[in-house]
């Protein structure tokens, strides 16, 4: 997290979005195991995992939450979507035993034209990764394709007061409040939206989850 600090905001960013070299691969690996630990475990938690569902994260980082979630998912099966090839990298190794199961599939991809049928998944879920989605319409509505008729998109993410304190280059992150998220779901055609909130380190955690009426 020292390192961190030393960067240049713009690095940071930019690194945030899609890490690549060393610094992908060590620091920022890092930094989304540590500082997304909580938020991982809040969207693990509202995603109501039952052993047989079909799940897709979007943007998977390093793996943790791919990794909690296949303890639960015995009899279905997880796919992963990430643009990065140092997380990809990072994902493979972490998962390396569900992967070798057949009960997880991570790939390369960008989420504004996922590679999957219609009403494919159970679950959808993404952390900390709709300020990069530009615009944010396109993702949504592909994800909105992709998930099963009464299945649930569930985001985990930093509001826009949060992500205003930290150090990071404004013109790289679009931030959102919770209401302009829930709007954002709404207008893509989910239904019973809302967002939950729970205290967490370093932040108080966000969902925001919709469903597919």
């Amino acid at each position: 997290m020292f390192l961190a600090k030393l960067m240049p905001q713009r690095v940071l960013s930019l690194q945030a979005r899609k890490p690549s070299g060393l610094i992908g691969r060590f620091l920022m690996a890092n930094i989304f195991k540590k500082g997304n630990k909580d938020l991982n475990s809040f969207v693990e938690e509202t995603l109501k995992l039952q052993p047989s569902h079909y799940v897709l994260e979007v943007g998977f980082g390093p793996g943790e939450l791919i990794n909690r979630m296949a303890s639960i998912i015995t009899q279905g099966h997880i796919e992963g979507i990430d643009f990065s090839d140092v997380m990809l990298n990072e994902a493979t190794r972490n998962n390396k035993k569900h992967i070798a199961a057949n009960r997880v599939r991570i790939q390369k991809g960008d989420c504004g034209k996922l590679n999957f049928t219609d009403e494919s998944f159970d679950r959808v879920c993404s952390v900390n990764t709709i300020y990069f989605w530009n615009p944010p319409n396109v993702y949504l509505m592909e994800i909105y394709r992709v998930i099963k008729s009464g299945g649930q998109l569930v985001l985990g993410l930093r509001d826009k007061e949060q992500i205003s304190r930290l150090p990071i280059d404004k013109s790289i992150f679009n931030t959102y409040t919770l209401n302009e998220v829930v709007e954002l779901l709404l207008s893509i055609g989910f239904s019973n939206v809302r967002s939950l909130e729970k205290e967490g380190t370093p932040f108080t955690s966000y969902c925001v989850v919709a469903t597919k009426a």
